[in-house]
């Protein structure tokens, strides 16, 4: 019977143990590993091979060796490997869809947040954003007017996880306006002439005013033209 390890590499078996040997021991960060000759002994490899897994380990954040404690566990910075290989370009439309899916999942998400942490502060700093939109048509906002509003919202709810996310699929956005921009005029053409259109403005006074319920429907309308684009199947 083969083992889960038959068609992996010395490397990547090395690497699993030495994750098991953490999650078995209920290690955590700031506790330490043995040194790279007692896992060679442990494992029965070659001294290089567990230099290549320790070295992967190194690379996702999960171990730093530092001098006179050996090496350390650390606690891996969960978004950095996505943030380094997060280009639209690279990406299917099916995939672009499907992230633009999670950032509305994520924006009607975070309401609870956002009524909790709302400060005085950071409501003027919001009406000061919407200020400088007041006179452009909701459906001429350019991406960077579009994107700082909403990345003032995801500062508003105080969740630094959500906030790195946000910084990360914001290209994503970027890349829809720019590359199908005729897709969402008709949609906000269709919402304004049905009096159903969502400004910046509109969804402001509802946090001003500490209305949760109606501004979790008030940004679900607003980012109507974003999942009509998700949803059209003809794009």
């Amino acid at each position: 019977m083969q083992t889960e390890f038959t068609t992996l590499t010395l490397a990547d078996q090395v690497e699993a143990k030495i994750i098991s040997y953490i999650e078995d021991r209920g290690l955590k960060p700031g506790d330490t590993l043995p040194t790279e000759f007692e896992l060679v002994n442990t494992f029965g490899v070659s001294r290089n091979v567990v230099r290549e897994a320790m070295s992967r380990l190194r690379m996702l954040g999960l171990i730093q060796t530092r001098p006179k404690r050996g090496i350390i566990i650390t606690e891996p910075p969960l978004l950095n490997g996505l943030k380094k290989v997060f280009n639209p370009n690279l990406f299917k439309l099916q995939t672009i869809k499907e992230m633009m899916g999670l950032r509305i999942a994520l924006e009607v998400g975070i309401s609870d947040f956002i009524f909790n942490n709302r400060t005085e502060k950071l409501i003027e700093e919001l009406e000061q954003i919407v200020a400088q939109q007041k006179n452009i048509s909701i459906d001429m906002l350019s991406v960077e007017d579009e994107m700082r509003f909403h990345t003032k919202i995801y500062e508003m709810a105080g969740n630094q996880f959500i906030i790195q996310l946000n910084e990360i699929i914001q290209p994503i956005f970027v890349f829809a306006r720019q590359n199908y921009q005729s897709n969402f005029a008709p949609v906000n053409n269709q919402l304004r002439d049905s009096n159903e259109i969502i400004t910046h403005e509109d969804l402001l006074c509802l946090i001003r005013e500490n209305r949760k319920n109606d501004y979790r429907e008030a940004i679900r309308t607003h980012l109507i033209p974003y999942w009509e684009f998700i949803s059209n199947k003809t794009v």
